[in-house]
């Protein structure tokens, strides 16, 4: 059985085990493989745990569960960048690998975005790697709109970010979840 909670402290080794899982899976090929191979979900998981201890209060974030295991996370809050018109930002959103394509991210995304209303947020961005595409594909199902593209940086190499929009975050709650 599939279900969706707020995340706790004693969440993060899986989370960081998610974290490590999918980004080795989503990003070879595009981030440097040395970086990809020395991430430690040990590492990740310290990181976590004081995030969640000192959780900001309009920050939300998310697991999903799958036969008590957790599979997926999503995180959200006020947007960090001036300069869009967004009120919200997904930080991120991961899966591990053989989740993927089962419908838990569009529940992930659900429940982020009733969050961030409940917050009196209104509208999202979200920020990916220009040449993860499976991931651009999941945000324009979602009817998240093209807004702009900008540089960053992961272990030395230099990529290329975009992002999508969605002017209303009630387009994002699912319509059997009403």
């Amino acid at each position: 059985m599939m279900k969706i909670r707020q995340s706790n402290t004693s969440d993060a080794s899986a989370i960081a085990r998610v974290r490590v899982e999918s980004w080795r899976a989503a990003y070879r090929g595009i981030v440097p493989d040395d970086f990809l191979d020395g991430m430690d979900a040990a590492q990740w998981a310290d990181g976590y745990r004081r995030f969640l201890e000192n959780r900001p209060d309009r920050l939300v974030s998310f697991v999903a569960e799958v036969d008590g295991t957790i599979v997926g996370m999503a995180a959200a809050g006020p947007n960090r960048d001036d300069d869009t018109p967004y009120s919200a930002e997904l930080f991120l959103i991961y899966l591990l690998p053989g989740y993927w394509r089962r419908g838990i991210g569009l529940k992930l995304v659900d429940a982020t975005a009733r969050s961030l209303i409940d917050l009196g947020l209104s509208s999202m961005i979200v920020w990916v790697l220009a040449e993860n595409w499976p991931a651009r594909r999941f945000y324009e199902a979602l009817g998240g709109r093209y807004f702009r593209k900008r540089s960053t940086d992961i272990a030395g190499s230099p990529l290329q970010e975009v992002s999508y929009g969605w002017a209303a975050l009630s387009a994002l709650i699912r319509q059997d979840q009403r």
